[in-house]
């Protein structure tokens, strides 16, 4: 009976304390914070009235309870969405659920449609955020890669929101949409280091001046050496169409404005989509951790290609699955 009441009690300390350290990262302004950054593109990592009155619930989304998100303390997953990308956005946190894995995760929702769905799936879910931008919103349909200048203008927000939050002392893991996900990929983000990413032009875990690192899936440390280099590469882009990916290999490359220490992602574990597929065709038993669907070109190919291999847990298009969510709340 006493430990019972020691175990309640302990149980309460550590909630209060997770809490007032929520609330710190919340409200607290911190020193390396850009105020030009911030009208870029900015996020609240955490809504703490909305997460006491969830820390009960388990999360209809992601299958976690406050719980489960308090053993992973200061990680982030982080990712962005809009209407177009909403299906794809689902079956990534699907892939999540499936297997089991619980982490506080923030969705950008690039637009209201977008932002009212995920708001009302999420209302008793503790395990996920979802934020409206507060940069600009962006149309409800697929932003197609041959509409450069806002493709481009989509893709280069994302830094703004990961500088919001190292900013807020937290480790970040960004992921675009279009991943799935076999196991747990945290354990890899282990060690000293200030940036992760997977480079398919070298040879793990070299790194060689031909380096070229995926920025769609990449883990952030909040360290001096990787907020310096993320304002740096939010500055470069600014008032240019550049590729966000591009500007970012560019600048490490050139140790720009400091040298990066990164630690690589072996391209057999955290492949993009054509060598995933590579790998697959040699070896039917071959597992990832997480795939990353980069090199498809375009929405319905990249859904195709999921469907090929039993990797699409969504039955609804993004419009089918606004609607219904509508009209069982009108």
């Amino acid at each position: 009976m006493a430990s019972k009441h020691a175990y309640k009690l302990f149980f309460l300390m550590q909630s209060t304390v997770f809490l007032a350290l929520l609330m710190y990262y919340c409200y607290t302004p911190h020193p390396t914070m850009s105020h030009h950054c911030k009208q870029q593109a900015s996020i609240k990592a955490f809504d703490v009235v909305s997460l006491w009155r969830k820390k009960n619930a388990r999360g209809p989304l992601s299958n976690c309870t406050f719980n489960d998100i308090m053993n992973r303390p200061g990680v982030v997953l982080l990712t962005t969405t809009n209407l177009g990308f909403l299906d794809m956005t689902i079956n990534m946190l699907e892939s999540i659920k499936k297997i089991g894995i619980c982490v506080y995760t923030v969705i950008v929702a690039e637009d209201k449609n977008v932002y009212r769905y995920l708001r009302r799936r999420t209302e008793i879910d503790p395990a996920i955020h979802v934020e409206m931008t507060d940069s600009g919103e962006v149309q409800s349909d697929l932003v197609m890669s041959t509409d450069h200048h806002r493709y481009f203008s989509l893709l280069k927000k994302r830094q703004g929101y990961i500088l919001s939050l190292l900013d807020q002392n937290l480790e970040v893991l960004f992921t675009d949409s279009d991943t799935f996900w076999f196991q747990d990929p945290l354990p890899y983000f282990q060690g000293d280091f200030d940036m992760s990413m997977m480079d398919p032009r070298s040879p793990y875990p070299t790194r060689t001046n031909k380096s070229h690192y995926c920025a769609g899936f990449a883990y952030f440390k909040p360290t001096t050496v990787t907020i310096q280099f993320v304002k740096k590469w939010i500055t470069f882009m600014e008032g240019n169409d550049y590729m966000d990916q591009s500007v970012m290999n560019k600048l490490l490359r050139a140790d720009q404005p400091v040298h990066v220490n990164i630690k690589p992602l072996d391209i057999k574990l955290f492949p993009p989509g054509p060598k995933f597929y590579e790998f697959l065709e040699r070896n039917a038993s071959y597992s990832a951790v997480v795939m990353h669907a980069a090199s498809i070109h375009g929405h319905d190919a990249k859904v195709r290609r999921f469907k090929s291999s039993n990797m699409w847990l969504v039955n609804k298009t993004s419009d089918e699955l606004v609607a219904l969510e509508h009209s069982l709340n009108v």
